[in-house]
């Protein structure tokens, strides 16, 4: 692998795995947060919901009653002043629909919102590091046969042998080059390519050069060269997979990139709030307690604002919050959609894991990377479950 597909690779594993700087380390503490301020939301709303269908249950009461003495009333002025009062009790009924209206509203954007501002923390999880740092380290080694026993010492007689035919062979000639240009192998140069077609070339070249006499180092050259041509074709398997976490990479920048434009929106915009602030009560605050109390005061910001909104512009004040609550939950669908792709690609190791297991050259190496991929995938599917997680984000919002 590449020093550059590396970076990237890293990349992902600090998006996806390392603990935050500075965060809890516990990884149910953003779901508690969220959790705690929609028990508490939902507790609001549960008794505005019942006030009100008291209420209406009262006016409705009042109209029925009023609808008869109407019908039984023969005096005219009576019969238009109960007319008038009746208009007036509609109006209080259409208000206290209002005013749920509003609640629900309340209850949607402030989901969203908080939705929103959790994404930031989940986007960059990064609580599996040292699991997946020592996966990824060992996956280099199987990937490097010059951290294998003896190999490094077997090498530097094979490499002997090419100085000494490199004027007279031509192949030879090129692979000096190629060794010459790639540096130190064991720093990880991959064994796969043009390079080890010419490496595969040049130890055959060599094993053939040994005769009887050197039975010891032509029995050794021979393993060295099973070795060699397992640990080639592993890393070509794995760096198949690899490459996916290229455009995870680039989902998870693009993602970033409309969070952060969705909070400008919402958080700056919308509800006035400024977003350094938000930052060090919300995003950097370690205390759950203090995040849950800061996302229900942001709350009834919502409120005030929903309700501003409706009275200055009662017939489009709904769109702008829809339109915005939409786009949240397309963000966190989409969030959802990349864990599962990290998932399926964590999977991918697991089957490339099964075909080598009994590969009488790798099969200790994969031992020990099949333990640390149980550890990475297992505390992966710990913090995040993309079935559920995308089926929260389709039941974010209450519907009335």
């Amino acid at each position: 692998m590449e020093k550059a597909t590396k970076k990237i690779i890293g990349g992902i594993l600090l998006l996806t795995f390392m603990p935050f700087a500075g965060y809890s380390q516990n990884p149910d503490d953003n779901q508690t947060v969220t959790s705690l301020v929609l028990t508490e939301l939902n507790r609001e709303r549960s008794l505005q919901k019942e006030n009100l269908d008291l209420r209406i249950k009262q006016i409705d009461s009042r109209l029925s009653s009023l609808d008869e003495s109407i019908k039984n009333t023969n005096s005219s002025t009576e019969k238009i002043e109960k007319l008038v009062e009746r208009v007036q009790i509609l109006e209080e009924k259409q208000s206290e629909l209002d005013k749920n209206v509003v609640s629900v509203y309340k209850y949607n954007y402030s989901s969203a919102v908080l939705n929103l501002a959790s994404m930031e923390r989940e986007i960059k999880p990064l609580n599996l590091f040292n699991s997946s740092r020592e996966f990824y380290s060992t996956l280099d080694k199987v990937s490097n046969p010059m951290t294998y026993n003896g190999y490094s010492a077997w090498f530097k007689e094979f490499e002997k042998y090419i100085e000494e035919n490199k004027k007279d062979e031509a192949r030879l000639g090129a692979l000096s080059h190629i060794l010459e240009v790639t540096g130190n192998l064991a720093e990880g140069t991959p064994f796969t390519g043009m390079f080890a077609g010419s490496l595969f070339d040049g130890i055959g070249m060599f094993i053939n050069s040994l005769g009887r006499r050197d039975r010891e180092l032509r029995e050794k050259s021979l393993k060295m060269f099973k070795l060699t041509t397992s640990v080639s074709q592993f890393t070509h398997d794995k760096d198949l997979i690899e490459t996916e976490w290229n455009g995870i990479s680039k989902s998870l920048d693009e993602l970033k990139e409309l969070q952060n434009n969705a909070m400008k929106q919402n958080i700056s915009k919308v509800l006035g709030i400024d977003l350094k602030e938000f930052k060090k009560r919300f995003t950097d605050e370690t205390d759950a307690k203090k995040r849950t109390q800061y996302i229900l005061d942001i709350s009834k910001i919502a409120e005030d604002r929903i309700a501003e909104s409706k009275n200055s512009n009662s017939e489009n004040w709904k769109q702008e919050y829809y339109n915005e609550m939409v786009a949240v939950q397309n963000l966190k669908i989409r969030f959802g959609t990349i864990t599962f792709r990290i998932l399926e690609n964590l999977e991918k190791y697991k089957t490339l894991i099964e075909k080598y297991k009994h590969d009488e050259y790798l099969k200790d190496r994969i031992s020990q990377l099949e333990l640390k991929l149980n550890m990475v995938r297992n505390s992966f599917e710990a913090t995040f479950n993309p079935q559920d997680y995308i089926k929260a984000s389709n039941e974010m919002y209450i519907v009335e």
